[in-house]
C-alpha cells in the first residue's frame, strides 16, 4: 500500500485540519496510508489529536513546526521532516497551510534518493494579501512562486483561490492546478431539531425568538470584532433575537470576554459532532477578511439555514446573494447590521433563503468524494514515478475537469 505522508503545522480547531482528518478514511479505502505530520496548536486553539487517532490516523507529532515565524524551530522541523521521508519514503507528500507548505515541500526537495515524492500543496486560502506588510507579502510572493515550480500538483479550495495565486500571484502554471473543495462530514452536521430546542431552552431563547450563530475558529482574520460591532447596532430593533458563537482559538479570552458584555450574546466551546447547534440555530454568520472555501458555510446550507456572509474567497461559490443567503462587502459594519436587523425580523424572508439553501449540493463537498478525488490525484502522480516520468509532465485529467 503506498503512502502519503501529509503535513499540516498544526490541528487547531480549524477546516485544514478537520479536512485532513476527514479524508484519511476515503484514502484508505482506495489504497492509500497516511501518516499525518503537525506541530502543536497554540494556546487556547484547541486541538484534534484525539480526534485524529479516533479516526485511526497514524500520526506523529512534530514540536518544532508551528505557525508562527522562527528561523531556528522552522530549520529544525525541517530537518525533523528530511528525516521522517527519508525514513518512511512516501510515495507523495502532500502539504496543507503556509507554514507547512514550505517547510514540508523544501524537506521532500532535499530528501535523500532512491526518489524523491510526489510533491502536493492545498492552498485553504491563502496569506499573501492582508496578512503582513507589504515588503514581507512581496517575499512571500517569490517564495510560494519558487515552490510551485517544483510541486507536482496545486490544489485549490475554491475557483476563486486559484484564480487570484495563478493570475494576480503567478504561482503556478494553469496546468498544475487543480480545485479540490475541503472534505466536510455530513453526518457531524445534521441539525437535530430537538436536541436544538433544548440548547435554545438552555440559552434562554424564547419560542417566538430568533437565534443567529458563528460557528468555527475564533482567529483576527475571521472577524468576530466586526460581529460584535455589527450584533451591538443591530440587537436594540431586535428585542426576540440571540446571537451564538461557538468555537475556540488564539483570540478567545478577549472575545469571549466581548461577547459576554452584548445583550442576548452568548459563547459555547467547539465540538465535535454539531446536530444541536446546527438544529438549534435560524441563521448563520461569517464575517471573514478572507476564505478558501468555508466548511462551515456548506455545512449550514446542507442544514437549511440561510447564510449571512462577506463576500470574500470562495463564499460566493456557495452562496447566492438574495437567493440561499444575504451577501456584504468585507469589512463594513453598516451594511452588516442592515443585513442582520433585515434578515432576523423578517421569518418569510428567513423560509425562502432557507428553502433555497438546503438544495446545495452536498456531493462534491463530501468527505468520501474528495478522498476519492485526492486519490484519484496520487494514483496518477504514482503512476507516473513508477514509469519514470517526472510528475510535472503530465496534465491532470482533474485539473481539467475542474475549471
Amino acid at each position: 500500500m503506498p503512502e502519503v505522508l501529509r503535513v499540516v503545522a498544526r490541528l487547531n480547531v480549524g477546516g485544514p485540519a478537520r479536512h485532513a482528518i476527514r479524508v484519511a478514511a476515503p484514502l484508505a479505502a482506495r489504497g492509500w496510508r497516511t501518516l499525518l505530520v503537525t506541530g502543536t496548536p497554540a494556546p487556547g486553539e484547541g486541538d484534534l489529536a484525539d480526534e485524529a487517532r479516533a479516526a485511526g490516523l497514524e500520526l506523529q507529532r512534530l514540536p518544532e513546526l508551528g505557525r508562527a515565524l522562527s528561523p531556528l524551530r522552522d530549520f529544525s522541523a525541517w530537518r525533523a521532516l528530511r528525516r521522517i521521508i527519508e525514513a518512511r519514503q512516501p510515495a507523495v507528500v502532500h502539504t496543507h497551510t503556509a507554514k507547512a507548505g514550505v517547510v514540508g515541500r523544501l524537506a521532500a526537495l532535499r530528501a535523500s534518493p532512491p526518489a524523491r515524492p510526489a510533491l502536493v500543496h492545498t492552498y485553504h486560502g491563502h496569506v499573501l494579501d492582508g496578512y503582513f506588510a507589504r515588503p514581507v507579502s512581496a517575499a512571500f510572493r517569490r517564495i510560494e512562486a519558487g515552490l510551485a515550480r517544483r510541486t507536482d500538483r496545486l490544489v485549490a479550495v475554491s475557483r476563486s483561490v486559484r484564480d487570484e495565486l495563478l493570475s494576480r500571484h503567478l504561482v503556478g502554471r494553469p496546468e498544475q492546478w487543480v480545485v479540490i473543495p475541503p472534505g466536510v462530514d455530513f453526518e457531524r452536521t445534521a441539525p437535530d431539531r430537538q436536541a436544538g430546542g433544548e440548547l435554545r431552552r438552555a440559552l434562554g431563547v424564547p419560542d417566538d425568538g430568533v437565534l443567529v450563530g458563528c460557528v468555527g475558529r475564533l482567529a483576527p482574520i475571521k472577524r468576530l470584532d466586526l460581529a460584535c460591532a455589527a450584533w451591538a447596532a443591530a440587537a436594540p430593533a431586535l428585542p426576540q433575537a440571540h446571537w451564538l458563537v461557538v468555537g475556540e482559538g488564539e483570540g478567545g479570552p478577549a472575545l469571549r470576554a466581548r461577547v459576554a458584555a452584548l445583550p442576548r450574546a452568548h459563547w459555547l466551546p467547539p465540538r465535535t459532532a454539531l446536530h444541536e447547534v446546527y438544529g438549534a440555530l435560524d441563521a448563520l454568520l461569517l464575517c471573514s477578511d478572507a476564505e478558501g472555501l468555508p466548511q462551515t458555510v456548506a455545512e449550514a446550507l446542507c442544514a437549511g439555514l440561510p447564510v449571512l456572509a462577506t463576500a470574500v474567497g470562495g463564499v460566493p461559490e456557495l452562496v447566492a446573494d438574495e437567493v440561499n443567503g444575504l451577501l456584504v462587502p468585507r469589512g463594513d459594519v453598516a451594511a452588516l447590521s442592515a443585513a442582520l436587523r433585515r434578515l432576523l425580523a423578517d421569518a418569510r424572508l428567513r423560509a425562502r433563503l432557507g428553502r433555497a439553501a438546503v438544495m446545495l449540493d452536498r456531493a462534491p463537498h463530501a468527505a468520501a468524494a474528495v478522498g476519492g478525488r485526492l486519490a484519484d490525484l496520487y494514483d496518477e502522480l504514482h503512476r507516473a514515478a513508477l514509469a519514470g516520468a517526472p510528475p510535472t509532465s503530465q496534465t491532470s485529467s482533474a485539473c481539467t475537469s475542474s475549471s
